[in-house]
C-alpha cells in the first residue's frame, strides 16, 4: 500500500477517533477500542514500509543492515545524558 494512501487513512481515523471521543466520553468503549486498533495496524505497517526503505538506503549505500540498530551507549548512558527516568523491570 501507498505511505501517501495509509497517512491519509491513518488522519481519518484520528479525526474520527476524536469525534467518538467527544461523543461517547469513554476511550474503553469498544467501538473507540476498535477504530484504535485499526489505526494502530496501519501505524506498524507504515512503519514497516520506512523500515524497509531505510535498510534498502543503507544497504545500497555498502553500510551493513546490523549496524543500523547497534547502539554503542547503554540504556543508562543514554538516559544521563537526556535526563531521562529510566526504571529497570525485574
Amino acid at each position: 500500500m501507498d505511505t501517501n494512501l495509509l497517512i491519509y487513512r491513518l488522519k481519518l481515523l484520528q479525526k474520527q477517533l476524536c469525534e467518538m471521543a467527544k461523543d461517547l466520553g469513554n476511550l474503553t468503549d469498544p467501538e473507540i477500542v476498535a477504530v484504535s486498533e485499526e489505526a494502530d495496524r496501519l501505524i506498524v505497517q507504515l512503519q514497516k514500509i520506512r523500515m524497509n526503505e531505510y535498510v534498502g538506503k543503507k544497504l545500497c549505500s555498502g553500510k551493513s543492515a546490523s549496524a543500523l540498530f547497534a547502539d554503542p551507549q547503554s540504556a543508562e548512558e543514554i538516559g544521563q545524558e537526556r535526563s531521562a527516568l529510566l526504571l529497570k523491570h525485574s
